[in-house]
């Protein structure tokens, strides 16, 4: 700035020694000099302004983008093996849609074996194998390595185990807080001890290339955009179901659904790399939940109210379908054969959400009655459950019923379906590198979690999140070892 004001100073003492010179005043001279002076005044302030403009660079070993599960687990292992990190997170904390989970499913670990549960890797591999089009190869590869990554969460996080269910691990601390929350607050804090730059509210919105390969992202951060150059970038950013754009383009008739994902998950690690090359898969592949609240307009996701026991009924008092089904099978019974809307009823057995979301009363009638349902309808469809329950053969082909719902209070939730997940996203090979239109890696871009079609079609996403991220910042260490 000094510089361009002595410029201008000097240009006009110019001016005015040349009028001087001939012995009188030069209009003609002066009005030139002027000139001259606020041309090249504009010329420097108009570079001044572009440079301010401009990204900056700055240079760094891995980029993560996006502080979920995936992302907090690719940028630990990766800080860890040597490399320096920078985590880029959109929101204005950590977490994602990881924070929001319940579980951490996995298979032959000591917290399953000091609950008394045998639940083997090929009981997971079996498990996983049911979903219709899973890849076998993307299966095995997450079975073979999900019970080390959960005993890695629990042991070198401490993460106190309070229950396991079969594939599932469980844990609710003091606070309330569940496994996966725990995991996210724990995660952040051991990167953040380990040296990881974590920046908060800096979505990425672009990858830089440069003869084909991946050299960078460019960053809106708090303080403007700038440029981070590196030798790996890794996206974990999240699916796309808060984006309604690109759930009208894939599943269009879910395109006003609500959904319990962060307003973050709009895909934009899926559109950067496309924008690159990137292929994409499965993108039609959706999961859909049947259990969401809506709390003062925003969905949430309260899946407990049936898998503790409750059952879902239609507003007429009817059930319609297993409710132990998989999410998107009773997600489309709700809308077929509900309306698109139910009632979970719990008793103080299966009581798994909020106590603030339900209606309560001491008898099904009394709560039939509260919610505007027939009292008579009800109880009898109370009564038909219990039979099922107390006899093993359910009406509707449930096996696991966890609650007779026989115990007062008794509880009703209002719940709609809409999108829970996304299962598509960009196409990786095993070992998380992503791929281009022609199945080619594309050199320096690796992507882990839900921005991923990671072939599993939206099993255990916490933990094919969290284990595919440790993996691929195993292959990251790997690739960059041999260059």
């Amino acid at each position: 700035m000094k510089k361009r004001w002595l410029s201008i100073v000097s240009l006009l003492l110019a001016a005015s020694l040349l009028a001087g010179c001939s012995g009188q005043q030069n209009p003609a001279a002066q009005t030139t000099a002027a000139a001259s002076a606020q041309t090249e005044a504009q010329t420097e302030t108009q570079t001044e302004t572009q440079e301010s403009t401009a990204p900056v660079s700055e240079e760094t070993d891995v980029v993560v983008i996006g502080a979920g599960g995936a992302g907090l687990t690719a940028a630990y292992f990766a800080r860890e093996g040597g490399k320096e990190v920078i985590l880029l997170e959109k929101q204005i904390m950590t977490g994602g849609n990881t924070a929001q989970a319940g579980f951490f499913a996995a298979n032959s670990t000591h917290m399953q074996e000091e609950f008394g549960v045998t639940y083997t890797e090929e009981d997971q591999y079996n498990f996983v194998m049911e979903t219709p089009g899973v890849d076998p190869d993307f299966a095995r590869r997450f079975v073979e390595n999900s019970g080390l990554t959960a005993e890695w969460v629990v042991d070198t996080l401490g993460i106190k185990v309070t229950s396991v269910t079969g594939r599932e691990i469980y844990s609710v601390d003091e606070n309330g807080s569940k496994l996966p929350n725990q995991m996210v607050s724990k995660l952040t804090e051991a990167n953040e001890n380990l040296g990881v730059d974590i920046r908060l509210q800096s979505p990425a919105t672009a990858l830089i290339v440069e003869d084909g390969r991946v050299v960078g992202v460019t960053v809106d951060g708090p303080d403007g955009t700038y440029n981070i150059m590196a030798d790996a970038v890794i996206i974990a950013s999240g699916g796309f179901a808060a984006n309604k754009d690109m759930i009208a383009e894939y599943a269009p008739d879910w395109a006003d659904a609500p959904t319990s994902n962060t307003s973050a998950t709009t895909g934009d690690g899926i559109l950067m790399a496309e924008a690159i090359g990137a292929a994409t898969s499965n993108m039609t592949e959706f999961t859909f939940n049947p259990t969401l609240y809506d709390n003062n307009g925003v969905a949430m996701s309260v899946s407990g109210v049936r898998y503790e026991g409750g059952i879902l009924v239609t507003y007429e008092g009817e059930r319609f379908t297993d409710e132990m089904a998989n999410y998107s099978d009773v997600a489309y019974a709700e809308v077929k054969k509900a309306d698109g809307k139910a009632w979970a009823i719990m008793d103080a057995n299966a009581l798994a959400c909020n106590p603030n979301y339900a209606v309560s009363a001491d008898t099904i009638e009394e709560l039939a009655e509260k919610i505007d349902i027939d009292p008579a309808v009800l109880a009898q469809t109370i009564a038909d459950y219990q039979a099922g329950y107390d006899s093993g053969e359910d009406a509707f082909g449930r096996t696991d019923m966890r609650s007779r719902l026989d115990e007062a209070p008794y509880y009703a939730v209002p719940v709609i379906p809409g999108v829970h997940h996304t299962r598509g996203g960009l196409s990786i090979d095993l070992d998380g590198r992503v791929l281009d239109t022609d199945g080619a890696p594309i050199p320096g871009l690796y992507a882990a979690g839900e921005v991923t079609d990671n072939k599993l079609l939206g099993n255990d996403p916490v933990a094919v999140g969290v284990t595919f991220g440790r993996l691929t910042a195993q292959t990251v260490l790997s690739d960059l070892s041999e260059e």
